[in-house]
């Protein structure tokens, strides 16, 4: 397929664009409008909320309509004025609204490439390609979470003037994205599905589309089980990571921008993991890769919670050890699961599958994130930490059984 290298490149810039700006989307809500940290956890909620709407759309959508060109080039240009906007806006009501619009057009892109690349390549290149997009989407999200970190420490400008001005740079990055996807993404024709019989896409259509992700029809049997252990397994990861960073903070007495620099560093683990995932893939099942990486993590969280217990005699070095291990594990689970679930997809439906696997993600982690704060705050972080890794082993061993069902 040709210029799919720029194609990469556009995807690295989107990746570096919310890479700076996701450092910010709550803290600027304290910092910049004078909010609370309630207020500005009301505002990363409404971001993943937009996450998950977009999820819900998006699949589907683009399996009846192949307009991949004008999705993402749209949702491009869409967040970069977004991301303007909450860089000038004074009010914490309009930045909750820009806030949730900016989370329903950040996760077009990924599913739309996954879609895009599925339907153009044969299995062995896609899962090559698939690998090596989501890499160099994680190398450009880690650059701008280093870029956007420094920019914060820089001492011309005050706080609030620096935190507009990493919006400023998302938005220059996803105009740059835009620019690379209207020279290099064509759009894909088909047959099947043109605008023959109406040119325009009814609000019907569009609703149907956001009804979709939640019915099984038109899917593989094996679908069902396995999206619902998925949802399970990314409930219990965001279980312990959506509270993490305030835990290395009112636990562990780590100051802010050690914690940047750790998350920083987790980061740059997991792109070095991405270089491997994809020969690994090569030699090994997916299902084989995505039991060694759980149980990675697994092993990890059982790190953590013991060295709780000895926290003054070497136990916050060993969880900042093994929180950085798990960065390691992140490709490991994602890209296998990825393929996994496109091929567990019947060809009519794959965008509907791609797209509710990300509305699974993003439901788990709202869900997640809600329960593990409340568990925190009322029995403590480990018991939040003990319940995730006793959940998490349990799903394990459910995908363990369904992928050695489906393998015969």
């Amino acid at each position: 397929m040709k210029n799919i290298k720029q194609l990469f490149i556009s995807f690295g810039f989107q990746g570096a664009a919310f890479g700076a700006v996701g450092i910010i989307i709550n803290l600027f809500v304290v910092v910049g409008l004078g909010g609370n940290v309630a207020m500005a956890n009301i505002a990363l909620a409404l971001y993943t909320l937009g996450n998950l709407a977009g999820s819900m759309v998006i699949g589907t959508f683009l399996d009846k309509y192949p307009y991949f060109f004008e999705s993402i080039f749209l949702s491009l240009i869409a967040d970069a004025m977004i991301s303007l906007l909450m860089a000038i806006t004074h009010s914490i009501g309009i930045y909750y609204i820009l806030a949730l619009m900016l989370g329903i057009f950040a996760t077009i892109m990924g599913p739309a490439i996954t879609i895009f690349l599925n339907k153009q390549l044969d299995d062995k290149g896609y899962r090559k390609n698939i690998n090596k997009i989501n890499m160099i989407n994680s190398i450009g999200s880690t650059i701008g979470t280093f870029v956007g970190g420094f920019w914060l420490y820089l001492p011309f400008f005050s706080s609030v003037d620096r935190m507009r001005g990493v919006f400023v740079m998302g938005t220059v990055l996803l105009f740059i994205s835009a620019l690379l996807i209207v020279t290099y993404l064509k759009r894909i024709k088909s047959e099947k599905n043109t605008f023959q019989k109406s040119p325009f896409i009814s609000t019907k259509n569009v609703f149907q589309s956001m009804i979709s992700p939640f019915s099984f029809s038109g899917m593989k049997v094996e679908s069902k089980k396995y999206m619902f252990s998925l949802f399970l397994l990314f409930f219990g990861l965001n279980m312990i990571f959506s509270i993490f960073a305030v835990y290395f903070k009112e636990v562990l007495n780590i100051s802010s921008s050690l914690i940047f620099v750790i998350y920083g560093i987790n980061s740059v683990f997991g792109n070095l993991a991405y270089f491997l995932t994809g020969k690994m893939m090569e030699r090994f099942k997916d299902s084989f890769l995505v039991r060694m990486a759980l149980w990675v993590r697994l092993s990890m969280f059982v790190v953590i919670i013991g060295s709780y217990f000895f926290l003054q005699h070497g136990g916050i070095m060993l969880t900042v050890i093994a929180f950085l291990i798990t960065g390691l594990a992140w490709p490991f689970i994602y890209i296998p699961t990825t393929v996994k679930i496109t091929n567990l997809a019947l060809p009519s439906n794959r965008g509907k599958v791609i797209g509710m696997f990300n509305m699974v993600i993003n439901l788990a982690a709202i869900c997640a994130s809600l329960i593990s704060g409340y568990i925190a705050l009322t029995f403590g972080y480990i018991l939040s930490f003990i319940f995730a890794t006793v959940l998490i082993f349990f799903v394990e061993r459910v995908i363990y059984i369904l992928n050695k069902h489906m393998e015969g």
